[in-house]
């Protein structure tokens, strides 16, 4: 796949243009600055799903599916015009380039290796759409790209089902359906406040976008990302749908979910989600954060008591829970528990204490 990149840092240039990186650790799309994205490390997330679901005994698979959907539709909605969109209803021009451009997309972001095996577009009644991916960042994310993407360029909305083929290749196949009654109104987008901050990060001097993401590599035939220094793979994606899923899940299954889902995701970075080198120093993950979009922390005080962290405009606030108690318990080598609170202007405060001196 050939795509235009940078001669200096090598990222791809729609990915740095199509992003914009705030001063208070938000990063948002360029023509939509509501619209908030995060780049997180996706070879856990299938995995979290399962913990999180091992711990509460219940499937969470469709309610993941339902949000990413949503996410997807509202993404593709935004950046496909709509007289594009009904041009392909009217059957003015192809469905097939469209989805192709959009599988592109899905490669730039790190979403795997995704080709269309066919597509039926005559009648909402006999329509579907199979695609086949390799190396998916996410089997339930997945799903829920394919059907809200078939909802945005189609009009109607969509089901999904998928089959695992292989080690590492699924099938997935969207068609017109109905969605369950209440789901989709139970499911409220979060608005994300932002708060000004002043990191600079680093500007690459050939394409603008932040320096570091120089030591990201971006293999699109693929449609892999991968850390350089570690090789963990990492995925662009919005995080409002993701928190809306926890939202849900706290809803139906009560309020200990909150806690399950901090504990699952502590439990992933003690295996080593971040190395001792990328973390050790507070600035370094305070940057490191804010080139994720999760956040800006600005404070953070470690000492034989625990830990202490304030991160103002925080996403995804319960994996960023888990993450620091993680973060934490690798540097002290001592097991915790960890208190958080999440202010009205999306500040998150966190207090993590060891369970022994």
């Amino acid at each position: 796949m050939e795509l235009e990149v940078c001669p200096e840092c090598e990222v791809p240039i729609w990915f740095s243009s199509n992003h914009t990186w705030r001063g208070g650790g938000m990063v948002v799309e360029s023509s939509d600055p509501d619209h908030r994205m995060v780049l997180i490390e996706c070879d856990n997330l299938d995995p979290l799903f399962k913990e999180i679901e091992a711990l509460i005994g219940i499937p969470i698979e469709r309610i993941i599916i339902e949000t990413k959907r949503r996410a997807t539709r509202d993404y593709l909605n935004r950046i496909i015009p709509i007289e594009i969109r009904e041009m392909v209803r009217s059957r003015e021009i192809e469905l097939v380039p469209l989805i192709e451009a959009v599988n592109v997309t899905g490669h730039l972001l790190g979403y795997g290796d995704s080709r269309l095996v066919k597509v039926v577009f005559e009648n909402p009644e006999i329509d579907y759409v199979i695609e086949r991916i390799k190396e998916p960042y996410s089997i339930a994310l997945w799903c829920g790209d394919l059907s809200g993407s078939s909802e945005s360029i189609t009009g109607y909305d969509h089901d999904v089902s998928y089959e695992i083929i292989a080690d590492d290749v699924i099938e997935i196949k969207a068609w017109p359906s109905p969605r369950p009654a209440g789901l989709a109104s139970r499911l409220p987008v979060k608005e994300y406040k932002y708060v000004e901050g002043d990191i600079q990060l680093a500007k690459c001097p050939s394409c603008g976008g932040p320096a570091t993401l120089s030591g990201y590599k971006w293999n699109t035939d693929r449609g892999v990302i991968e850390i350089q220094s570690s090789g963990r793979r990492v995925a662009m994606m919005g995080p409002a749908y993701l928190e809306a899923a926890f939202v849900e899940l706290e809803r139906e299954l009560g309020e200990e979910i909150p806690k399950i889902v901090v504990e699952a995701q502590r439990r992933f970075t003690k295996q080593g989600l971040y190395s001792i080198e990328e973390i050790r120093q507070a600035e370094d993950f305070r940057k490191l954060l804010a080139l994720r979009g999760l956040g800006n922390l600005i404070e953070m005080k470690m000492d034989d008591r625990g830990l202490r962290a304030q991160v103002q405009n925080a996403a995804l606030h319960l994996l960023l829970a888990g993450l620091m108690q993680g973060y934490f318990e690798v540097l002290s080598r001592k097991e915790s528990t960890v208190d958080w609170e999440l202010k009205e202007d999306g500040t998150l405060e966190l207090e993590i204490t060891p369970t022994r001196p």
